[in-house]
């Protein structure tokens, strides 16, 4: 396949018109090199002729500085169209690397719940670098083509019969361009496919470390990650089986063409039809053309593995993203009904939420219990408008939910976890995270609230370091500073999915009393079990099978709750 006419190369050229100017120069400079690149090989003649033969002392001065002042042309123009060339393929690389994380942020919580992570690392790290590979080469292809065109003029002009006899031997190599660079382009989903596998592995064996050790399972994991790891060997040999073909058959091509203009070269010096000069400047020539021959077919190999990235890239950057934003006030929480509302996620065989019939005042405190599995964390998805349902609608006030609203709706939310999320920075970054400009004593009191002061205040306050994944706190620490965040938000709506169950009863009964505060002035929703938590709510609701069933007032609640 031609590189050239697939509709990604195509793609990939919108990203090179915003720099047609400098293009054209480093064009311009690549036909300058090409052409002084053929003019030393031109020089053979002269200095055979004129030194070696006819022993003129005089072109030992001119000559030689010749030869300088042409190679350093050569030199200062690849210099400049490779600092050209450099500066446009990392120009469109930071374009592509932030477009490919903008568009991974705004994609649907679904794609990120139904693609391994392995997978999306992988475009990040591989893809991002075949193809800057591929990028990298563009310019080979411009200037090796000028410098056969520059090469070819000077062997037509030293022979064009010889030259016509050379020309039989271009087919046999340009066979590598096309062959080869078919089987690396099918070779390359595969190396991406499997070094995705290898980092999706390495991924989930971080986050399960603990469980990895307790269980005394290294050795099952390692074998797990050898297997992947061979798959990865196996499809990396396939490619360099072909990439190193390529160079040896290029050079016995060139051999077999050399050998014979030899020969018939050798025979036309012997006959007095050609001079020694010409038929050396001609050789010299022609050899030189197979060097950018060569390079057409390497980078031709690396171009087709760079298309292949681009291939996964922009397949993973063409699927439907959530809207950035939408214009319009600000929502109001008001009255929230949904009305046979269901939810199946995608490949999945069961439904998780089942014709919800559901409605909450503003202000109210909502406990939502049930067994693992029956449907509570998808429910809290559906509420927060992470995941649209699959059937049925939710309305707001009188106005009906629609993917453009989504931006201004999840505005009215603050969110805990089971699993707090903590990113490395600072306590403050992390409590008033997202806050360009954040308010200390607010957040001071945020801390205070969700009791995590107590912790911070002996390791530095709000510029407590914070490590990745909060892994420097404690299970309980990390629950309490996320619960400041989700303070600090103020937003009209908290929901809090088991977000004390790592708390012990002191601090569990001091988030509670928080809560209880706050009863009235928001509406709470309180994914739990234990009593201490439901006990706070004014309605509880049961889930089971995907179904909601209502069991009144919570207050006073046992243990079942």
């Amino acid at each position: 396949m031609n590189p050239f006419r697939s509709p990604v190369f195509r793609r990939l050229l919108g990203y090179l018109r915003p720099y047609r100017g400098r293009l054209v120069l480093a064009v311009l400079l690549m036909a300058v090199s090409g052409g002084f690149a053929a003019l030393g090989a031109y020089m053979i003649k002269p200095v055979l002729d004129q030194i070696f033969i006819a022993r003129d002392a005089r072109m030992l001065v001119y000559l030689p500085l010749g030869v300088l002042g042409i190679y350093l042309v050569k030199g200062l123009a690849d210099y400049a169209q490779n600092m050209i060339m450099a500066g446009i393929e990392e120009r469109i690389l930071l374009q592509l690397k932030e477009a490919l994380y903008s568009h991974t942020l705004r994609l649907p919580l679904e794609t990120h719940l139904r693609v391994k992570r392995g997978e999306v690392l992988s475009r990040m790290s591989l893809d991002l670098t075949l193809l800057q590979s591929g990028l990298s080469v563009l310019a080979s292809f411009f200037l090796s083509g000028f410098t056969i065109i520059a090469l070819m003029g000077v062997v037509l002009y030293q022979n064009w019969q010889l030259a016509l006899v050379s020309f039989l031997t271009l087919p046999l190599a340009l066979y590598p361009l096309i062959r080869f660079g078919e089987s690396l382009r099918r070779r390359g989903g595969s190396q991406q496919q499997h070094m995705g596998q290898l980092l999706d592995h390495f991924a989930q064996t971080l986050d399960g470390i603990e469980v990895i050790k307790v269980h005394r399972v290294e050795d099952f994991e390692q074998r797990r990650f050898a297997g992947h790891a061979q798959r990865y060997f196996t499809t990396m040999m396939h490619i360099w089986r072909v990439q190193k073909a390529t160079l040896p058959f290029m050079e016995f091509v060139g051999a077999l063409g050399i050998a014979i203009i030899i020969f018939l070269g050798g025979r036309s010096v012997i006959q007095g039809e050609m001079s020694t000069g010409a038929f050396f400047s001609f050789l010299t020539a022609l050899i030189m053309v197979y060097e950018p021959l060569r390079r057409l077919s390497a980078a031709n190999n690396q171009l087709q593995q760079g298309l292949s990235a681009a291939d996964r890239l922009f397949a993973w950057i063409d699927q439907p993203a959530e809207a950035l934003a939408s214009g319009g006030p600000a929502l109001q929480w008001q009255d929230w009904h949904c009305e046979h509302l269901s939810l199946r996620y995608p490949g999945a065989a069961e439904w998780s939420l089942v014709d919800l019939n559901l409605s909450f005042m503003p202000g109210e405190t909502v406990a939502i219990t049930g067994a693992s599995g029956s449907g509570k964390t998808s429910f809290a998805r559906v509420l927060l408008g992470l995941v649209p349902p699959s059937s049925g609608h939710i309305r707001l006030g009188r106005a009906t939910l629609d993917p453009a609203t989504l931006p201004r709706y999840r505005q009215l939310f603050a969110f805990v976890g089971q699993d707090p999320v903590l990113f490395e920075g600072s306590a403050l970054f992390n409590i008033a995270y997202g806050d360009a400009a954040p308010d200390r004593e607010r957040a001071r009191r945020a801390a205070e609230q969700a009791h995590a002061w107590e912790f911070l205040e002996p390791l530095g306050g709000l510029e407590a370091p914070v490590g990745p994944r909060g892994g420097s706190l404690s299970g309980g620490q990390k629950q309490r500073l996320a619960i400041a965040r989700a303070l600090y938000r103020d937003a009209p709506v908290l929901v809090l999915d088991e977000a004390t169950s790592a708390l012990d009863a002191d601090s569990e009964e001091k988030i509670a009393q928080t809560i209880a505060a706050l009863h009235g002035q928001k509406s709470i929703f309180i994914i739990a079990h234990r009593p201490r938590t439901v006990r706070l709510a004014d309605r509880v609701l049961r889930f089971d099978g995907g179904r909601a069933l209502e069991e009144g007032a919570a207050k006073g609640l046992s243990a079942e709750g």
